[in-house]
């Protein structure tokens, strides 16, 4: 067997078309044992030379590229042409490299705030790292896909996606959905054995999985033939350029500022008309020319779409820190407007482990397995460990049978299984519902019986009691077993029956041997709630969702679990599988807080008849069968430690450790991001508009002025406020507060009727301590036009920063709510301080109209300027929920 690895030394060591060969002649060329697998050492030399199995990253242009995209933008290219007409007709070669100067400013912000989303979301790719089942060395292990290479034997399952492009070796009813390449809807069956045709397509090679593809059913064995871009997806991803869709939220942001932008070029327009009619000549026509397009460019909040995506991409990274991959963007968005989540039972509230946790002798009923009597354990610690075929070290075999050693202890094990080594045995199956198996002993043989209650009682002459003496059995004393078995079923438990039988030899039958067994005890096994559960149930409910348990668990046991956890009252209302084959769904599928013993079908009728009445549905699921239902749900929530990787593909986001509490984490999160770019919606429109309002207030009240604002003064106002702050409030932390709202509604748009009215008056209030500081100035200190002007212009950049403090606090804000983030107060204090030099440095003051100020202005600027947000932060605080509509509160 060793001879294979000893023959491949250097490459070629995959092969294009390993289904022309049969499977062992494959093997060879490959330099790989099938049973044995890869050397690792030999592994490890052939990933260094041939590189990892993956797909080149999607295409990402590089800067020049993306900075070109941001200077033919067309705001950009109305500021050069701008700079063009001012140094031309005007002369003014010095205002036209300002000008330039803050374009090349804005696109070097927006490259920094592009790259940041990018490496963002980069990083969450890399969160998502699909794994493999190997054989390397003759020791079977867990390695990154990435580390395949040619040779390595990979084990499958039903659920699995192909790492990489396989010849199988083995396989059992295996059958694939081969759609992503070949477009074939249905699963194709695959046969090792099969010999390819040299010209046969995709869709016609059966001893042949294709990477990216996912098995639908069996198991398999295979040989890693090609790796990374010479698979069949990899020559496919060749060939494709696919950019990212934006997501719908994304979408709606585009939309905005295309309608601000129309809105604010008119109003520009009427500038310009009425400053030309105003200031008269070639001159005042191109100066106001100069302040139309000034104005257009710093009402437009331009960098709305490219700040949205740093919000998203950074609280995306934040929600998989916390244990939430989202694979798809629009998840995020739907997240805030989830009002049902659909939750299993395993894994999700409980801890998706076994622990024995009481048994039940002859004549008792159940107690904990701490109070059982030496006489009792000490036959059943024996049973639990020999009628049994799971290892401890390292933990493999089914979960029952886990939960029996664990109960005996780790030290009895080996000893146990030496003393009496097995000599025959019946496995588990469907119809026996039970195990048996047949031991030598000192002086005799020992059979051990376990299984379902109802049939190992049924064999048993005798039982232990309480005692550990022994009773006979007659039919009330077995009809009273199966009474506390359902008892204890009732109460949660998985129960199983343990039996034993003593012979002076091996008996010949060991089916006939079983009967007349003594029963030694019921043993009720539990997979613990999770210490959590009780708490993110009253989290998620607290916040307006409601939750169902949909599970194909026993109805009992889930009951019980819905009780424990405050999911359902003491009455549970409960329909089973058979009830929804019978009955249909009730006519209000919320009025039933768990569904239990349901097959995939019931839960995607389920997802269906709830999504018909208007509900936005979240469904949790693990397996093969739980895609369609995770596909149709609005949001898909796949499990990430016993989930399959079909259920990871049809999920839009992955609970790494199926957890309740991490899903309603998740929700917070989802609603934490949205509040955030409407944060920064509020921000810039709100300030926008006051620029606006500054600049139509002046030109009509104080007609004697001229310009309200120079064209420099709203680049640099936009340079200072669109930028930084934006990106800060974009990523302000999350408050727990968001979990006390109701769901928004799925059609909430960020700037309905009522809110642009807020963010108008928001707007009015800025410009107005703006234009007051100014009739200030001007009327009552007597000042010059242009020392007023310049004060207004200080007042309007100090008002606009500042308001970013109470943009960002919620609706009934406690005092820690209004502490403001770290890099909120580095933004705004930058913006400030660059204020402060352009005012104190007087080489600029040429450029911006910018005047001396003394200590009395400074204070108006201050008091003036804090005032709005002051306010502002007042009418928050005083606030209802910011999301509370008539429909929202009505499901409170």
């Amino acid at each position: 067997m060793k001879r294979a690895t000893r023959t491949i030394e250097l490459p070629p060591v995959s092969i294009a078309r390993p289904d022309l060969l049969p499977a062992d002649e494959a093997a060879r060329v490959l330099g790989t044992d099938p049973e044995r697998g890869l050397d690792p050492a030999l592994a490890a030399d052939r990933l260094a030379r041939l590189g990892p199995n993956e797909l080149p990253p999607p295409p990402r242009d590089g800067w020049p590229a993306r900075l070109l995209r941001q200077l033919i933008e067309p705001m950009a290219l109305l500021l050069i042409g701008a700079a063009a007409v001012s140094a031309l007709a005007l002369g003014d070669r010095v205002g036209a490299v300002a000008i330039l100067a803050i374009v090349a400013l804005n696109a070097m912000i927006a490259l920094f705030q592009e790259g940041t989303a990018g490496r963002a979301l980069d990083a969450l790719r890399r969160l998502e790292t699909p794994r493999a089942r190997v054989v390397r060395g003759n020791a079977p292990g867990v390695i990154q896909a990435r580390d395949l290479v040619p040779g390595d034997v990979v084990l499958l399952a039903a659920g699995d996606r192909v790492p990489a492009d396989l010849r199988l070796i083995e396989a059992a009813a295996l059958e694939a959905d081969e759609s992503l390449l070949t477009g074939e809807s249905l699963p194709v069956a695959k046969d090792p054995a099969a010999i390819g045709k040299p010209d046969a397509a995709l869709a016609e090679r059966p001893a042949m999985l294709f990477a990216g593809t996912l098995l639908t059913r069996g198991s398999a064995r295979a040989i890693v033939a090609l790796t990374g871009t010479d698979t069949a997806l990899g020559a496919i991803a060749r060939g494709l350029r696919a950019r990212p869709v934006p997501t719908p939220l994304q979408r709606e942001l585009g939309r905005l500022t295309a309608r601000l932008g129309a809105i604010s070029i008119a109003i520009a327009a009427a500038v310009f008309a009425v400053s030309a009619l105003r200031m008269g000549g070639a001159e005042g026509l191109e100066r106001a020319f100069l302040v139309a397009v000034a104005l257009a460019v710093a009402a437009v909040p331009e960098g709305l779409a490219t700040v949205t995506t740093v919000a998203l991409a950074l609280g995306v990274r934040r929600m998989a820190a916390r244990g939430s991959i989202v694979r798809r963007l629009p998840a995020v968005e739907t997240l805030g407007s989830t009002t049902v989540l659909a939750i299993d039972k395993t894994g999700t509230l409980t801890e998706n482990r076994l622990a024995l946790e009481s048994a039940a002798p002859a004549r008792c009923a159940s107690r904990p397995v701490a109070d059982l009597p030496e006489a009792i354990r000490v036959p059943l610690v024996e049973a639990a460990v020999l009628c049994n075929d799971a290892t401890i070290t390292p933990p493999a075999g089914d979960p029952l049978d886990l939960a029996l050693l664990a109960f005996a202890g780790a030290d009895r094990i080996d000893p146990l299984r030496e003393a009496r080594p097995r000599l025959a045995a019946l496995p588990f199956d469907a119809v026996r519902k039970r195990m048996t198996t047949l031991h030598r002993m000192p002086g005799g043989a020992l059979l051990v019986v376990k299984g379902a209650p109802e049939r190992v009682v049924a064999l048993c002459a005798d039982a232990l009691d309480a005692t550990g003496g022994r009773v006979p059995l007659d039919d009330d004393a077995r009809r009273a077993l199966l009474a506390t078995a359902d008892r204890m079923a009732t109460g949660g438990a998985r129960v199983l029956a343990l039996a034993r039988r003593d012979f002076p030899g091996p008996p010949e039958d060991l089916e006939a041997a079983e009967r007349g067994s003594t029963l030694l005890a019921l043993v009720g096994m539990r997979d613990p709630i999770r210490p959590e559960a009780a708490s993110s149930v009253a989290r998620i409910r607290a916040a307006g969702i409601r939750l169902i348990m949909v599970s194909g668990d026993h109805p009992g046991t889930c009951a019980a679990i819905a009780r424990e956890t405050g999911l359902a009252g003491p009455e549970v209302a409960l329909f089973t599988g058979d009830d929804l084959r019978l009955r249909g769904l009730p006519p209000d599928p919320l009025a039933v807080a768990v569904y239990a013993r349901v097959d995939p079908g019931q839960k995607l009728a389920l997802v269906e008849a709830l999504q018909a009445r208007g509900e936005v549905v979240a469904m949790t699921g693990d397996g093969v069968n739980d895609a369609p239902a995770l596909r149709r749900a609005n949001i898909g929530v796949a499990m990430g430690r016993r989930g399959s990787d079909v259920a990871r593909e049809a999920g839009d986001m992955i609970v790494t450790d199926d957890n309740l509490a991490t899903i309603a984490t998740a929700v917070l999160e989802g609603r934490g991001i949205y509040d955030n770019i409407r944060k920064v919606v509020d921000y810039l429109v709100a300030g926008n508009l006051s620029e606006i309002l500054v600049v139509l207030g002046g030109l009509f009240l104080f007609p004697e002025m001229g310009v309200p604002l120079l064209p420099l003064q709203l680049l640099w106002i936009n340079l200072l406020t669109d930028g930084l702050p934006a990106v800060a409030l974009g990523a302000d932390a999350v408050h727990e507060g968001l979990m006390d709202h109701p769901p928004r509604r799925a059609d909430e748009r960020l700037l309905g009727a009522r809110r642009v009215a807020r963010l108008l008056g928001r707007g009015l209030l800025i410009a107005g301590v703006s234009i007051g500081s100014l009739a200030l100035a001007r009327f009552l200190w007597h000042e010059p036009w242009a020392h007023a002007r310049w004060l207004m212009f200080t007042v309007l950049v100090t008002a606009h920063l500042l308001y970013a403090f109470a943009a960002r606090i919620p609706a009934r804000a406690t005092l820690r709510d209004m502490v403001p983030n770290a890099w909120l107060v580095l933004a705004v204090g930058f913006g400030l301080g660059l204020q402060l030099l352009i005012a104190a440095w007087p080489a600029a003051h040429g450029l911006f109209g910018a005047t001396a100020l003394g200590p009395r202005e400074w204070g108006l600027a201050l008091v003036a300027g804090v005032i709005p947000a002051l306010i502002i932060a007042a009418e928050r605080s005083a606030a209802g929920p910011a999301r509370g509509d008539a429909r929202a509160a009505a499901t409170r």
